[in-house]
């Protein structure tokens, strides 16, 4: 896998990556195992049946991965998502929910791209 080529097309920060994984070879494991996780999937399903306790538990998840990945886009919009849910489930994030679905897809095509 291009490692830093993938980091390149999602923006990501590889640097940040290697300096908590150490090396390649663990990153890339650790990309792998991300992707087949459903974390994702529960955020989704539970902004559709407006579970936002779950969804906040999800999102504060999703947070903890991408930030230890460096996979900053994905990171940062969980990271909004998680605060906007953390108190109130009265709150319109389907913007943010679009921008995760969007920065996950680039997620998945570039790994998938830089294989």
């Amino acid at each position: 896998m291009n490692i830093k080529q993938f980091y390149n097309d999602i923006q990501g920060s590889y640097q940040n990556a290697l300096s908590i994984m150490m090396n390649d070879s663990l990153i890339e494991r650790m990309l792998t195992k991300f992707m087949s996780n459903n974390v994702f999937e529960q955020i989704i399903n539970s902004y559709e049946q407006k579970d936002f306790r779950n969804l906040f538990a999800a999102a504060h998840s999703f947070k903890g991965v991408t930030g230890n990945l460096a996979l900053t886009p994905l990171y940062e919009i969980s990271s909004n998502i998680t605060e906007l849910t953390r108190k109130s489930d009265d709150v319109d994030i389907s913007k943010e929910i679009q921008q995760l679905k969007d920065a996950y897809q680039l997620v998945i095509d570039s790994y998938k791209k830089n294989q």
